[in-house]
């Protein structure tokens, strides 16, 4: 996945949840989105993955704990 994609997943992601779409609804979910290539499973997670990222950093600005959002991601790159 190129640099454009994973930004315009994260873009997706965000949008839907501005529309008010629930987190579930995240279209990589479906095994339908499985890109045809040898790694298959590990592209499906990324975008799933990217969509995913965008969709919870709306909704952490949307209900204005972006900056908890941000630690929580710190902690969880911590060793």
């Amino acid at each position: 996945m190129t640099i454009e994609e994973l930004i315009n997943l994260q873009e997706a992601g965000s949008r839907a949840r501005v529309l008010g779409l629930g987190s579930d609804e995240n279209p990589y979910l479906s095994p339908d989105c499985t890109p045809p290539n040898d790694n298959a499973q590990e592209e499906r997670q990324a975008r799933l993955d990217a969509w995913k990222f965008g969709w919870e950093a709306e909704n952490a600005s949307c209900e204005g704990t972006l900056s908890t959002f941000v630690s929580s991601l710190l902690q969880s790159d911590a060793p």
